[in-house]
């Protein structure tokens, strides 16, 4: 079945990782939650489908961007959102388990996949542990340097949320990578306004 979106209504698939699924959210909203109710707020009417699942790294993601296709099969011009990245550069059996050029390959991966002109990439956020965060800050920009270089928005979110307060404390609070509500919250008022600005002009 096709659907036919109404002028104000904006289709949206975000993939991703477990930050996108909205992991140790005890409210369930997640960082993709607010940003459709902030999109309401202005006037924007996500029709969002939200694909996150934990622990997927950058190849694992586009390995299943057949959801993406599909979304757009029954939605065309869907606007698509990946955030990913924190889990490539964790340690796994003394190894990466992506390293930078892996990751950089699944991105142009992704772009090459995506409709032209209808992909937003965001940024991975920190974690609690200092040699993690420098892998992550590493790898924002290289990600950032490829969707520069492709004319992809890039939304980064390392430096905001790292100086920030409730993301930093939740993680700590918790596993040292999830917050809790409050700092979905934070993630999303650091990413809505972009995101919603490249939204509205699509």
């Amino acid at each position: 079945m096709v659907h036919v979106s109404g002028p104000r209504d904006i289709p949206v698939c975000i993939i991703g990782d477990s930050f996108v699924a909205g992991f140790g959210d005890e409210t369930g909203c997640g960082w993709t939650g607010h940003l459709v109710a902030e999109g309401a707020r202005v006037g924007l009417r996500l029709d969002a489908t939200v694909a996150g699942i934990g622990g997927d790294t950058s190849e694992m993601i586009l390995a299943r961007w057949g959801e993406v296709d599909r979304r757009l099969a029954s939605w065309p011009g869907t606007a698509v959102i990946a955030e990913f990245g924190v889990n490539d550069v964790f340690v796994h059996e003394g190894a990466l388990r992506v390293d930078e050029a892996g990751t950089v390959a699944a991105l142009r991966g992704m772009i090459a996949r995506a409709p032209e002109g209808r992909l937003l990439v965001v940024g991975p956020p920190p974690v609690v542990w200092e040699d993690v965060n420098e892998r992550i800050a590493a790898r924002s920009t290289a990600m950032a340097a490829v969707c520069a270089e492709t004319g992809v928005p890039y939304v980064p979110t390392f430096d905001a949320i790292l100086s920030g307060q409730a993301w930093m404390r939740e993680v700590a609070a918790g596993d040292g990578a999830h917050p809790g509500a409050g700092g979905y919250e934070e993630f999303a008022g650091v990413v809505s306004g972009p995101v919603l600005d490249w939204l509205r002009a699509l």
